[in-house]
C-alpha cells in the first residue's frame, strides 16, 4: 500500500464515521475519536473502511499532534514498528490532528482482536499497584511478564528482548516520558467458531510503538526555543528527561533514557546491534527532510518553522549523545 501522504493531501475527517462504541484505547490527556476511513477511499495511503484514531492536541499546546506524525515517520527510517500517522483536520469543528491507523484488525465474524494493556499484567504481578500513576512500573516486572507469556502460549514466538530495544531507544532519540503501563500491550485474536464460545489468545503479538506525543520538546513555547542554541542548557534539559519505566520494582526514582538503555544493554548484550543499528539508520539529514516536508502541510495549526528548526535541534543532539554513550 502507498504509504506517501503528499503535502496537498491533509485528510479532511469532517463527514467520516463514527465508531460510538469507541472505548478500547487508553484514556489519555489528549481529545480523541475514533472514525471510520470513507468507501471509497479519499487518498491511496488510507485503508478504505478501516478504524482511525483522529488525536488532537492538548489546548496548552496546539501544534503537539504534529509529534506523532514525525514519530511515525521516524519509525519507517529506523525500522521501529510505529502506527501510521497522517496531516489531518475537520474542517466542520475547525480542529487539527494526527490521523493515526487503528492497530486493531477490524472485527470480523470468525474473529476479533483484543488489546490487553500493560496494565493488566502488571496488577497481576505487583500486589496494590498504582494503576492511575503507575509508580511500581519497572522493566523487572516487565520481564517477568514476557517471560511467562512465552512459556504459557506457543503463539507467543515473539522475540521480546528486540522490541524492548528498539522502544527504548526509539523513547531515548525523542525524548518520551510517558511510556506508562498503559501504552504498551499484547494483543490477541479470538476465533469464533460455529457460534461456540470464542478461542481466545490462539494468536498473541506485541501492540505498535504507540501515542508518542509526551516528546520533542511540545511543552516549550516558542518563547524559550533558544535553549537549544545553548549546549549546556540543552545538556540540562535533556538530563532532567526519565523514562517513566523504572529498572527495578525496588528503585525509588525513575531513570535517565540513556541508563535505561545501557542497564539493558548489559542485561541483553546482544540486542547492542540492534540499537546503535536503528540510530545508525538516520543521519541530520534525515530529520530535517521529515521536519522541512511537514512544514509544507497548509492547514490551520501549522507546524511552524520555529518549533520545526527547535526539535531539529533536539532530535539530533540527543541522537549524537545517544550514539557517543552507546559506542564507547
Amino acid at each position: 500500500m502507498e504509504t506517501i501522504q503528499l503535502t496537498t493531501q491533509a485528510v479532511d475527517v469532517a463527514d467520516w464515521r463514527r465508531d460510538e462504541e469507541f472505548a478500547e484505547y487508553p484514556e489519555g490527556a489528549r481529545d480523541k475519536t475514533l472514525l471510520y476511513c470513507p468507501l471509497p477511499k479519499p487518498y491511496n495511503f488510507l485503508k478504505a473502511d478501516h478504524r482511525y484514531l483522529f488525536k488532537r492536541s492538548s489546548p496548552r499546546y496546539p501544534e503537539q499532534f504534529w509529534v506523532e506524525i514525525i514519530a511515525y515517520l521516524l519509525g519507517i527510517q529506523m525500522d521501529i514498528l510505529v502506527p501510521p500517522a497522517f496531516v489531518a483536520y475537520d474542517s466542520k469543528q475547525n480542529q487539527c490532528g494526527a490521523l493515526i491507523e487503528w492497530f486493531l484488525k477490524t472485527p470480523g465474524k470468525l474473529s476479533r482482536e483484543t488489546y490487553i494493556p500493560g496494565g493488566d499484567y502488571c496488577q497481576q504481578y505487583i500486589p496494590n499497584f498504582d494503576r492511575k500513576k503507575g509508580t511500581q512500573h519497572s522493566f523487572e516486572t516487565v520481564s517477568q511478564i514476557f517471560n511467562d507469556l512465552t512459556q504459557r502460549y506457543p503463539s507467543f514466538n515473539i522475540n521480546w528482548h528486540d522490541y524492548w530495544a528498539k522502544v527504548f531507544v526509539f523513547d531515548a532519540l525523542i525524548g518520551n516520558t510517558d511510556r506508562h503501563q498503559d501504552n504498551w500491550g499484547i494483543i490477541a485474536t479470538q476465533t469464533y467458531i460455529d457460534n461456540q464460545p470464542p478461542v481466545s489468545y490462539e494468536k498473541m503479538r506485541i501492540s505498535p510503538v504507540f501515542d508518542n506525543g509526551t516528546s520533542m520538546g511540545h511543552e516549550i513555547f516558542p518563547n524559550k526555543f533558544d535553549l537549544a542554541k545553548n549546549q549546556n542548557r540543552l545538556e540540562k534539559y535533556m538530563s532532567k528527561g526519565r523514562h517513566h519505566m523504572k529498572w527495578s520494582l525496588t528503585d525509588t526514582d525513575r531513570i535517565n533514557h540513556c541508563e535505561l538503555l545501557k542497564k539493558f544493554i548489559d542485561k541483553h548484550p546482544e540486542t547492542r546491534a540492534t540499537i546503535v543499528d536503528c540510530l545508525h539508520k538516520i543521519t541530520y539529514e534525515t530529520l530535517k527532510n521529515i521536519l522541512d516536508y511537514l512544514t509544507s502541510f497548509d492547514i490551520p495549526v501549522k507546524l511552524t518553522t520555529e518549533r520545526s528548526e527547535f526539535m531539529l535541534k533536539l532530535l539530533q543532539f540527543r541522537h549524537q549523545r545517544l550514539l557517543s554513550e552507546l559506542e564507547k
